[in-house]
């Protein structure tokens, strides 16, 4: 190609003009984008970095601390058991109105403290206090001796055992101070005083303050409840009371944390805070973010002026070899066309190694890639075949007109059917559906639903190709080309698991007899038809004699196993028709329907009490008779609670007379 006369590299118009200055724009937002991404990576990196050594120096800090006040509870309990055992208190509590550092025991006793300090450079000051009133009895500074700490925390405490006051202001100095405190008791148990130290928390601001690890601005410090620093150094360059950062409110109110913020003297740091309940203090680790993400804007300026460097190099190399762009990009473009038209075996050739090269080879794997889903699209499609084929559902497409048009293999197993013999709704139900005037209602409730946009769940009873008596659940939907898909899922087991549970709930579960409630309902039914035939029926009310006695000597599966045996004979005694229940322990009820004669109920009942009598059964068992009371509708009662009432009371006649039995409520002679 060649340029207009006088034009320069970034004013011409052809191609390869344009695709220089676009690769130097490029070129120049990629390398910002880069050192920018560098910058904040690195930052982030840096900042997670500085905030791991952070919290590493913040926890061996931590340590240390609770270490050194162990240490000194320790001391604290030597220097007590040296009071008593070397006796070195006093026999004697000194007068209200005398000055104990007047006494010379209690005299000896400050200058003891004195020496005890000056050998434990961790100890400000030791000090014993009376057993009642906090007054201060001897002290390792004898200014102190006389003053009362009746309020004081550490004596409170210390009255009852080993206690740590956390950092308080000192009421001399008003610079925070920590506390160790226990009871003194003699050889009874009595209190005797309290003995405590002020620690020296000089001491521990030393060690809290070591930079080692830190780097040049990196510090550790602590900040007491009152926002004051336990620190002299930092007191007495910052002013250090009255003390509020992000960090230091934060771990004040009982959080421990980290992030960035700026710290006292309104550096922006990022630092770890830590709340330490046990002395109401907080222990901060802070090193500047300027520190910390110097490496980070280094990088940054060095990916920039490499980048730039880089990108003009490469913006003249991109001049000479743009001439070779045409050619390459036209067989992309023939292959993409190819794609296009179906073809998806076409591939670009790759004609050199530079972009051009990379871009027919990620087209290439883009072609590639498309081939391979559309044949795994192939692949899911008949793994949904044979989902469809193996399910144990049922699925069927229809028309409105009734025409079948598909039949999976989960239908035809589920009607015993081929898909051949499944043609129409018209010929299926009448080969599955049992009656006629089942199936038209089942025909007209099939084409309503079909009308229907949103159909309702059937629950269809039908019969299998084999005669079995099945139960389906369909749900049929609308499809969009307007045909209806049926879903068709057997619960065949569940239907008979229903009828075993409805026969549970009205039979009673050790004989298999009608329970009260079915018995209720049999004879109202019975009431109902002897009023509508004008036939009378009679009501028998049999219970067992000496059952009680029999099940308290024998036990109760002996007892059980009776009533399973009266049941068996009961039911034998009464037509199929009839109803024989069991209402109670020991008490049955039979309803005769349809007697000719109300003396028809006699023979029933002679019959009932010879096989109740049965003294010698297999298996040990036997039956003593029964009492058995008749009452006939509607002579002695036109409803089911008048009739019940008055065959009990026919039935205790019997029982008065000892038993096995039968009489009439109307008449009491036995027949």
């Amino acid at each position: 190609m060649s340029e207009p006369a006088g034009s320069g590299l970034f004013r011409q118009t052809s191609l390869t003009g344009r695709l220089v200055r676009t690769y130097l724009l490029l070129s120049a937002l990629t390398v910002l984008l880069v050192a920018a991404a560098a910058y904040e990576g690195g930052k982030e990196a840096l900042r997670v970095q500085a905030l791991a050594r952070l919290e590493t120096v913040a926890a061996q800090k931590e340590n240390y601390l609770n270490l050194w006040v162990e240490d000194r509870k320790r001391d604290l309990a030597l220097l007590t058991a040296d009071l008593t055992l070397n006796g070195h208190l006093p026999s004697t509590l000194p007068p209200l109105e005398s000055d104990p550092a007047a006494l010379p025991e209690y005299a000896r006793l400050s200058a003891f403290f004195t020496a005890a300090v000056e050998a434990r450079p961790d100890i400000s000051e030791l000090l014993f206090l009376s057993p009642t009133g906090g007054r201060v009895l001897a002290s390792s500074r004898p200014g102190g001796v006389g003053r009362f700490r009746t309020t004081y925390n550490f004596y409170l405490k210390g009255r009852e055992g080993i206690a740590l006051q956390s950092a308080y202001p000192s009421p001399d100095s008003l610079r925070p101070v920590m506390t160790v405190s226990m009871p003194v008791r003699g050889a009874k148990g009595e209190l005797l005083g309290v003995l405590a130290e002020h620690l020296n928390l000089e001491r521990l601001d030393a060690v809290i303050r070591d930079r080692a690890g830190l780097g040049e601005t990196g510090e550790t410090y602590l900040v007491d409840s009152f926002h004051t620093f336990v620190s002299a150094e930092i007191i007495g360059r910052n002013g250090g009371r009255n003390l509020h950062t992000p960090g230091i409110d934060r771990a004040l109110s009982g959080s421990s944390g980290k992030g960035a913020y700026d710290n006292y003297a309104g550096v922006p740091v990022i630092g770890v805070y830590r709340w330490l309940p046990d002395y109401r203090m907080a222990l901060l680790a802070e090193m500047s973010q300027a520190e910390a993400f110097d490496p980070a804007r280094r990088l940054a300026g060095r990916i920039i002026a490499v980048g730039a460097l880089a990108a003009l190099a490469l913006a003249l190399g991109m001049r000479l070899l743009s001439r070779r762009l045409a050619r390459p990009v036209l067989e992309v473009t023939r292959a993409a066309q190819a794609v296009a038209d179906g073809d998806l075996s076409a591939r670009a050739p790759v004609l050199t190694e530079d972009e051009l090269g990379s871009l027919a080879r990620a087209f290439n794997k883009m072609a590639e890639d498309i081939q391979t889903l559309y044949a795994q699209l192939n692949l899911q499609i008949m793994e949904r075949t044979a989902i469809l084929q193996h399910s144990h559902d049922g699925i069927a497409v229809a028309d409105l007109k009734g025409d079948i048009h598909y039949v999976s293999p989960g239908m035809e197993r589920l009607f015993g059917m081929k898909a051949h013999e499944i043609t129409d709704i018209r010929e299926w139900m009448a080969k599955t559906i049992p009656g006629d005037a089942e199936r038209a209602a089942m025909l007209e409730t099939w084409f309503r639903d079909a009308e229907n946009p949103d159909p309702p769940e059937r629950v269809v009873h039908f019969r299998d190709a084999g005669g079995e008596s099945r139960w389906a659940r369909l749900r049929m939907a609308h499809m969009p080309d307007g045909r209806l898909v049926l879903n068709a899922q057997d619960i065949t087991v569940m239907k008979v698991s229903e009828a075993r549970v409805r026969h549970m709930a009205l039979h009673d579960p050790l004989t298999g007899l009608p329970n009260r409630q079915l018995f209720v309902d049999r004879l109202a039914q019975a009431l109902k038809h002897s009023r509508r035939t004008g036939l009378p029926m009679a009501l028998l009310y049999v219970d067992l004699d000496r059952f009680k006695a029999m099940n308290d000597t024998h036990g109760h599966q002996f007892g059980d196993a009776v009533l399973r045996e009266a049941a068996k004979r009961l039911t034998a005694c009464v037509r199929e028709s009839d109803t024989v229940a069991r209402i109670g322990g020991d008490e049955f009820v039979v309803v005769l329907g349809d007697l000719s004669d109300p003396a028809n109920a006699a023979a029933v009942a002679a019959k009932i009490r010879e096989a109740l009598l049965a003294p010698d059964l297999p298996e040990g068992l036997y039956l003593a008779g029964a009492s058995i009371g008749i009452a006939v509708s509607p002579r002695d009662g036109r409803d089911q609670d008048s009739l019940l009432s008055a065959a009990d009371r026919a039935m205790y006649v019997v029982k008065r007379r000892g038993g096995n039995g039968y009489s009439f409520a109307s008449a009491p002679a036995e027949d």
